[in-house]
């Protein structure tokens, strides 16, 4: 059976005699996994994190337990949605002349927002293709991440100054899955910056090893996000503008399908199809004579309540469809578009 997160916990790996023989062990057994599966490394701020496999995810080990399962959780889904681009980019195609949002554009990149003096300790630990960039404050920072992209943020200011950082971030849609590493100078701070957002917290003394590990990893994590995010992106363009041509065509969908599928059936799951029909959702009596168009208004709702990696598209001779890649997921479209149709004048 697949499993949902593989956890490590350095404090049990140092506690083994031959630690070294367990990784080995332990790479072996993830190369023969079916398909990319969630790596979660708990540590602390001094652990050796060198001969490890390699981890999705670093977080600080004084991670409370319910953000730790959301934080799984998170994982995992971000390894769909990356699954997801792939698939729709084999599948659909490009967009011609598609550009992207700015912050999605741009080499790989760490933006430090703060003035707790780490810069420099930070630049000495990141790698060399990483481009670092400082902000004295929130609003510098906000600024920078609307002209580009970056891969991965670093709050280095007070305990006050960086969970309100934190929250303004999270605030926006558009970094609401990016990487945040929070620098805290007290234990009793770090479950309140997990809680609040943070991807990541960094315990002082920062050692270098530890942390150019840790930052490697939230870039690198950061990177694919940015990726999918961006495939997504144009792939929701592609899929609009196929209703001006009398939707997707029914041999790129069945191709989607099946590698959709496929992807999905290793994981032990399987896709969802929902057919967009008014029929099958509780519309009002007369719901029909008020809407010039209940069709594409039940497409437009699936379309703005879905998930991203949930694909709602209009089929050629077909009709509108959404696939969920879960039941769970179908229940809960189904509840959205019931409850907007039935408390909404069309």
């Amino acid at each position: 059976m697949l499993p949902s997160v593989i956890l490590l916990d350095t404090e049990a790996l140092d506690r083994l005699d031959k630690r070294a023989d367990f990784t080995a062990w332990l790479a072996v057994a993830i190369e023969e996994l079916r398909t990319d599966v969630p790596i979660l490394l708990l540590c602390k701020a001094g652990d050796d994190l060198s001969g490890l496999v390699r981890p999705t995810a670093i977080v600080d080990r004084e991670i409370p337990d319910d953000t730790l399962f959301a934080t799984a959780c998170d994982l995992q889904r971000s390894l769909m949605r990356s699954e997801e681009a792939r698939i729709r980019r084999m599948s659909f195609g490009r967009v011609p002349g598609y550009g992207s949002a700015p912050h999605h554009k741009g080499t790989s990149g760490l933006l430090i927002v703060g003035m707790g003096g780490r810069l420099l300790q930070v630049q000495q630990a990141s790698q060399r293709n990483v481009e670092i960039v400082g902000a004295f404050d929130q609003q510098m920072g906000e600024d920078y991440l609307a002209q580009r992209a970056f891969d991965a943020v670093i709050l280095d200011d007070t305990f006050d100054e960086n969970l309100e950082n934190l929250r303004r971030i999270r605030m926006d849609a558009r970094f609401a899955a990016l990487p945040v590493l929070a620098v805290a100078e007290q234990a009793s701070d770090i479950p309140t910056l997990f809680r609040a957002g943070a991807s990541d917290v960094l315990r002082l003394p920062l050692q270098e090893t530890n942390l150019s590990i840790r930052l490697s990893t939230a870039i690198r994590f950061g990177k694919r996000r940015r990726l999918a995010d961006k495939v997504l992106a144009e792939s929701h363009k592609w899929l609009r503008e196929q209703l001006n041509t009398g939707g997707v065509p029914q041999v790129f969908y069945a191709r989607y399908s099946e590698r959709a599928g496929a992807a999905l059936a290793k994981r032990g799951l399987e896709i969802w199809e929902m057919k967009l029909l008014p029929e099958n959702f509780s519309t009002p009596d007369d719901a029909t004579l008020l809407a010039p168009d209940l069709y594409g208004t039940v497409l437009s709702i699936a379309d703005a309540t879905s998930r991203e990696e949930d694909l709602v598209c209009f089929v050629h001779d077909v009709g509108p469809i959404a696939v969920l890649k879960s039941e769970r997921g179908k229940a809960r479209l189904q509840a959205r578009i019931n409850a907007i149709l039935g408390h909404t004048r069309l």
